[in-house]
């Protein structure tokens, strides 16, 4: 799992190929803290990449209104996001991918 700044994540997202979840996170964000901790624990296959944006330049970039947010990408494009005021697990980001994957087959 990767994880990088916002100024990074814009030059990754021009580059990036293939589905992912990018996770944008802040350092003060205790939510993100138990979030990042369970992935950290957690075996899962998903890609992931996180983006911390304690810089608050960064959440206009992104229109990200709370952390932590989840965007699914899929070659550079967003394709779903999520978030919620009580904070995401592991689990609401494996819906994100598979709803979406789901979604395409249809």
């Amino acid at each position: 799992m990767d994880v990088v700044d916002c100024t990074s994540f814009k030059k990754l997202l021009k580059d990036e190929r293939g589905r992912f979840i990018a996770v944008f996170t802040a350092s003060w964000c205790g939510y993100c803290r138990s979030l990042v901790r369970e992935l950290n624990q957690s075996s899962h296959d998903l890609r992931l990449i996180l983006v911390d944006i304690s810089d608050e330049d960064c959440w206009d970039d992104f229109g990200i209104e709370i952390v932590p947010t989840a965007v699914l990408y899929d070659d550079g494009k967003e394709i779903r996001r999520l978030s919620s005021p009580e904070g995401l697990r592991l689990r609401d980001l494996k819906a994100l991918f598979l709803s979406a994957r789901d979604e395409q087959k249809s």
